[in-house]
């Protein structure tokens, strides 16, 4: 069945058996509801080198305008992120990726003013958000920064672990400052628009685990965790952690805190969604498809959603790439692979 006809969402839900709209069906999930089949979603853009590839093979350019218009020329349940963002365009710019803009306080007294600005989105936005949920076939979340990418941001990789030890005190004010900054988001998001679920973007792991230990999360995190999650949770938003990397370890912190859920568990850090699963069968776990294997022919690809698909059916997980999907990664590569998944999406 060609699953990318173009027909009203209501005809389309009855042609396929389907009576569930997309962000019904990705919040019966996270609730541990019955559902009518898997989200077909890809939770990341896909990266400008990608696009750039499949044009140079016969993406048509219309599709390649956005990440909504390439979501729906695969025939994808749409997943749409929307970023509210503590730095404005005011707010001094790192001279090099990873480097700061901070140093001490006084550096965060000057570039304090440029941020923490009231979080909006344009009229025209809002209505958007409102009309692609009507649709049906959209999934839409909403992104914000943790309090341990944040500061970082503000400090650069080095420095900012420094910081935990050479400047708590100024890296615990960042972190009040920023925990105001995003009550006002909550009650704005409260006022405004539905989303499925939100994230924290974290990074706060790499290829061997979490790059700080427990004591300094419990002192430095958790604290502020501890209050702003329950109150996103009060307009029944799940709250999912974006981190890269081995997340054996913190999975456990973030379930401390109240975090619904997790994302991407990168296939190549070596972490096991089922191993979660069993640990905490209360959280949702988005991700986990090795990117790697996309361009390795059918047989790999089917492989990868065989290994995927037990915990599919015994826990909560999402399956989706566990990031974006390389430029290796064909344009006929692609379309198979979004093929396969609407197979295997039934397959519950």
């Amino acid at each position: 069945m060609n699953m990318r006809l173009v027909v009203p969402q209501a005809r389309r839900n009855k042609v396929w058996g389907i009576n569930m709209t997309a962000s019904q069906r990705i919040r019966a999930l996270i609730k541990g509801e019955k559902i009518d089949r898997l989200p077909v979603i890809e939770w990341a853009p896909w990266w400008h080198l990608t696009v750039q590839n499949w044009q140079k093979q016969g993406l048509p350019a219309e599709a390649a305008q956005s990440v909504y218009s390439l979501q729906h020329h695969f025939g994808l349940d749409k997943c749409i992120q929307t970023y509210f963002y503590v730095r404005s365009p005011e707010t001094p710019v790192a001279s090099e990726f990873g480097s700061g803009i901070i140093k001490n306080e006084a550096d965060y007294e000057r570039i304090k003013p440029t941020m923490y600005k009231e979080p909006r989105l344009s009229e025209e936005y809002i209505e958007w958000l409102k009309k692609t949920h009507n649709d049906g076939d959209t999934v839409h979340f909403f992104t914000v920064e943790g309090f341990f990418w944040m500061p970082r941001e503000l400090f650069g990789v080095e420095e900012h672990l420094y910081s935990f030890y050479d400047a708590p005190d100024l890296l615990k004010r960042i972190c009040d400052d920023y925990l105001n900054w995003l009550k006002k988001v909550v009650d704005y998001v409260g006022e405004t628009f539905k989303f499925d679920f939100m994230s924290f973007a974290e990074d706060m792991s790499y290829n061997l685990g979490p790059m700080l230990g427990k004591e300094c999360f419990d002192e430095f995190l958790a604290p502020y965790y501890n209050k702003i999650i329950p109150e996103i949770k009060a307009l029944d938003v799940p709250v999912f952690i974006d981190s890269d990397g081995d997340i054996t370890l913190a999975v456990d912190w973030y379930n401390q805190v109240g975090a619904d859920g997790m994302f991407p568990l990168e296939r190549q850090a070596g972490v096991d969604v089922s191993v979660y699963i069993k640990k905490h069968p209360e959280m949702t776990f988005l991700g986990h498809y090795d990117k790697m294997v996309m361009n390795k022919g059918e047989a790999a690809i089917r492989a990868e959603f065989e290994r995927l698909m037990p915990s599919a059916r015994n826990g909560k997980l999402i399956i989706s790439v566990d990031h974006q999907t390389p430029p290796e990664v064909s344009y006929e590569d692609y379309k198979l692979f979004v093929k396969i998944f609407k197979e295997y999406a039934f397959q519950i």
